[in-house]
């Protein structure tokens, strides 16, 4: 009789880390966590059950991991699926030179690298489930790294943010800063709630970044709605408060944007480059060396300031916030140059 005892309770652990392991392969709803449980322990998993009762004892689970193991599984709505919400007991842990690779790909995987996005979300992925003190552990030797990359960069950081911004990223916390940008001619700093994502050195600009996901500003004229993707640079930030806020465990989708250009048969004769803010669809090569490039981006800064860098040799065909968007900068590159000429 002990030993059924025994057997049933090591049968509900299995149970939980099934359903622990289901939900860290990605977003899945209550019959897929079952599921989950049933393909690693068999039919009898939950004994003759079936409809609500079978609901009621997957939930009995998800409560024991909870209250056991301090990992709260929460249904996220928006995302369609259960999501690690809180994690109190780390998941995992890695050697120190893991922990050094891990900070070395975090520094070398830059925004301009291909497949930057794919890197970085398994790397986040690794370091939500490590403890706290594996998480400094990375940064103290990305801090390393990062000694020359900050020798470069001839901005003045304020130790208040960088370290204020580390906290906020070990711990998942949302941030407020005072942010001093220049395209307000009132030369005031404006303040911005932000979820922050990625602290980054910019080796083409020579400066390091930080990209989170805006809510919204506040300026002179009041609150401004923003929700959108954002790369502030750490040297124009006055001041950077870490507020109580956790972030959500699952990054809120970026919008996407079409994007189609023509490439001209000087540079897309040899084939066509991959831009990491661009993520092309289809290329079309045409018999005279030029190219038709179809893709979306998540980025409409980023994205027409690279395709900026073709000059004469590339021509955007849409989609139309692309078009606007170029076309918005191109003329104002042309007034700079009118004004010029005529004076």
């Amino acid at each position: 009789m002990e030993r059924g005892r025994r057997e049933s309770h090591w049968l509900v652990i299995r149970r939980c880390l099934a359903i622990i392991r289901r939900v860290q392969r990605g977003l899945a709803n209550r019959d897929a966590l079952i599921e989950a449980v049933l393909a690693q322990e068999g039919p009898e998993a939950y004994g003759q059950v079936q409809g609500e009762l079978l609901h009621r004892r997957l939930g009995e689970d998800r409560k024991r991991i909870r209250e056991n193991l301090g990992i709260d599984l929460s249904f996220d709505r928006q995302q369609g699926g259960y999501v690690i919400h809180v994690q109190g007991l780390p998941l995992l842990d890695l050697p120190d030179e893991d922990l050094a690779t891990i900070a070395w790909l975090e520094q070398t995987f830059d925004h301009d690298s291909p497949q930057h996005d794919e890197v970085h979300g398994l790397l986040g992925r690794l370091r939500s489930y490590l403890s706290l003190g594996r998480r400094e552990e990375i940064e103290r030797c990305r801090t390393t790294l990062a000694v020359d990359l900050g020798q470069r960069d001839e901005d003045e950081i304020a130790p208040t943010v960088w370290d204020g911004l580390t906290k906020a990223l070990l711990e998942g916390r949302q941030v407020e800063l005072v942010y001093l940008s220049p395209r307000y001619a009132d030369g005031q700093p404006r303040r911005y709630v932000v979820d922050p994502y990625e602290r980054y050195f910019d080796t083409t600009r020579g400066h390091y970044y930080l990209y989170g996901y805006c809510h919204y500003a506040i300026g002179p004229d009041g609150r401004e709605t923003r929700r959108r993707y954002t790369a502030y640079r750490l040297g124009r930030i006055r001041e950077l408060t870490v507020l109580p806020q956790k972030l959500s465990p699952v990054r809120l989708p970026a919008p996407r944007y079409e994007v189609a250009y023509e490439l001209a048969a000087a540079v897309a004769r040899l084939g066509v480059t991959r831009h990491p803010r661009i993520e092309v669809r289809d290329v079309e090569q045409r018999a005279d060396g030029s190219a038709i490039v179809r893709g979306e981006t998540d980025n409409l800064f980023w994205a027409v300031r690279t395709l900026l860098h073709y000059g004469p040799n590339c021509r955007v065909l849409g989609g139309p916030e692309v078009m606007r968007e170029m076309q918005a900068v191109v003329r104002e590159m042309a007034q700079q140059y009118e004004a010029t000429r005529e004076g």
